[in-house]
């Protein structure tokens, strides 16, 4: 579970070996981690899952576990996370930190955030498995250079980005697991703000 994960939390650097066990370490905790947003994103979906018997008891159907530990597939968690919380959809609830952050690009985006919501998950789940993202960066790279993007609009990508992730994780999301993907999400900046250069230089 991710509780078990951050009791035996290691620290190590980003440069560190593909192979070593840190690394790996820490890939597993971001896919787990990531499965649980993306858990939480499905439920906060669907409607209330109660459901009247005919008897008139409330039936809230949970899986079995101790308090605090994650199910296999996160059902038990995503529950705990949501249980008396009102989360919105990942992409309205990203598109208010990120204005909250760069304020001036509100009227540069497309009104249907939610295209922009899948292409932010689509970075996500592949900066967490290293795969394809100087493709993605290049696909972005070209969709947005007639925008004049400062560094400072990347900080606040990468801030909406891991405070939008922390929402979801809840009481999961211990500060050591937040200090991990805020260097999933700066490595992702970097990668995003290098492309931008290149493509704006060809033009």
């Amino acid at each position: 579970s991710i509780q078990s994960y951050n009791k035996t939390q290691h620290h190590f650097t980003m440069g560190s070996d593909q192979s070593s066990p840190e690394t790996r370490y820490r890939k597993e905790l971001l896919k787990l981690s990531w499965r649980l947003v993306l858990a939480v994103e499905e439920a906060s979906a669907k409607p209330s899952s109660k459901s009247q018997s005919n008897d008139g008891d409330e039936k809230t159907p949970i899986n079995k576990g101790s308090p605090g530990e994650t199910s296999k597939d996160g059902s038990l968690a995503t529950v705990q996370i949501i249980q008396g919380k009102d989360i919105r959809p990942f992409h309205e609830d990203f598109e208010k930190q990120f204005f909250n952050y760069c304020p001036d690009l509100r009227a540069k985006f497309p009104k249907d955030y939610s295209l922009v919501a899948r292409m932010i998950r689509q970075f996500v789940t592949n900066a967490i498995s290293a795969n394809a993202i100087p493709a993605l960066a290049r696909s972005f790279a070209k969709s947005h250079k007639k925008y004049e993007l400062k560094q400072e609009h990347f900080e606040g990508f990468a801030e909406a980005l891991v405070d939008t992730i922390q929402v979801r994780l809840g009481k999961f999301g211990t500060i050591e697991l937040i200090k991990i993907w805020r260097e999933v999400t700066q490595d992702m900046i970097k990668v995003m703000r290098k492309e931008l250069k290149k493509a704006q230089g060809q033009s």
